[in-house]
């Protein structure tokens, strides 16, 4: 069989050719075979007449005018595709686009990648507790490398029988693809998730679109131990990147904690660590500079990411895009870009292939003030 019939093709619709060639250059040191690049929607609609692609990347505004009739093409041969341009979602001539995932130039171009890498990933197969996971783990999630487990044993001693417990609790997982809510604003929780692979987020949306991220949720982290309590959920919990999840009933937390005090006196703990990590982010983004806040954040990721063993030489696999890390920051995406870059050119960081590689971390720390003494962690900190 030829090999390139087994390659992801990529039909990219661009009319920059500059910001076309940078994409096309990503795409294909990724693995994709890129169909294109298309300025205009004629010539894009002319290579769907001739080859079927796995997945698309257009911008709104092509040099024909919208591209309408090109996303209306894929729709109907139900290829799935995301949205790269300058135009915003809420804007009257995103309307036919709305449904589909969404990036904001400037966006970087492995912002692009790992976002289609998601989206290949959902639209490839049903959602099972086998189906693979793109994020790298050191270890299996398994035993007393559990990330749950591994985190929770910081905060109290806990015996071969909690540790057994926390592992059972925990096995019946399952894989859910980026970009889905676990649970949305207004609705009733139904139980409480525990993130064992991937990242989630907790955040709120204005009535304009504007998003503002208030926290991260990392391997070992569970979405809200007491969420039982609430009529409501104040906020949503969405995936940021493929995630194996778990969802455990509040009367089982409540049993465990009932009947293992270790552990009710982890989980204590790990809420608090929570309450502290929310109360850095507010000092991230009220008191720091876009510089600061950025390296605050990756150096926080490093930690609490090294605590469940996914941290190789200061580096680690990071696959939020542009946009998610503005929302967070409450920078915009041009001054995202711009801090990202910076970054790079003070020799601090380097990311390449959604992997982030702290390069100097004590000048990163410096820079961004960090102390990690909120995530309570004592000696688990490495210098």
């Amino acid at each position: 069989m030829d090999p390139m019939s087994q390659q992801p093709s990529v039909l990219l619709a661009e009319p920059d050719a500059v910001v076309a060639m940078d994409l096309s250059e990503a795409l294909e040191t990724a693995g994709y075979r890129v169909l294109g690049p298309c300025a205009t929607t004629a010539d894009a609609v002319q290579i769907l007449e001739r080859e079927q692609p796995t997945l698309a990347v257009l911008d709104v505004q092509l040099r024909d005018g919208p591209c309408i009739p090109l996303s209306r093409e894929l729709r109907q041969r139900e290829i799935p595709f995301l949205v790269h341009t300058g135009i915003h979602r809420d804007e009257p001539a995103a309307t036919s686009f709305r449904n589909a995932p969404w990036l904001i130039k400037p966006a970087l171009p492995w912002d692009v990648v790992t976002l289609l890498d998601e989206l290949a990933l959902s639209s490839a197969a049903p959602v099972t507790a086998e189906a693979p996971t793109p994020l790298r783990l050191s270890k299996a999630a398994t035993g007393w490398n559990n990330p749950l487990v591994r985190k929770l044993k910081g905060f109290a001693p806990l015996s071969e029988a909690d540790m057994a417990v926390l592992e059972r609790i925990s096995a019946p997982s399952r894989i859910v693809p980026s970009q889905t809510d676990l649970v949305r604003e207004g609705d009733a929780p139904e139980g409480v998730f525990l993130i064992l692979e991937g990242i989630a987020c907790r955040h709120k949306v204005r009535a304009t679109g504007a998003r503002q991220i208030t926290a991260y949720l990392v391997p070992g982290d569970f979405c809200d131990l007491d969420v039982a309590l609430l009529d409501k959920m104040d906020h949503a919990i969405t995936t940021l990147s493929a995630c194996r999840v778990v969802r455990i009933a509040p009367e089982t937390v409540a049993e465990v904690m009932e009947h293992h005090p270790q552990i009710a006196r982890a989980f204590r703990v790990s809420t608090l660590v929570d309450e502290a990590t929310l109360r850095e982010w507010l000092v991230n983004v009220g008191s720091r500079s876009a510089l600061e806040r950025l390296a605050h954040l990756l150096c926080e990721l490093r930690v609490r990411l090294q605590v469940v063993g996914l941290v190789e030489n200061n580096s680690f696999d990071l696959p939020l895009t542009q946009e998610v890390l503005a929302d967070t920051t409450g920078l915009s995406n041009v001054h995202l870009n711009r801090t990202l870059q910076e970054l790079r050119r003070r020799g601090l960081i380097e990311l390449r292939y959604r992997r982030l590689t702290i390069l100097d971390l004590p000048r990163l720390k410096a820079l961004a003030e960090f102390k990690a003494n909120y995530l309570h962690l004592g000696e688990r900190v490495a210098a």
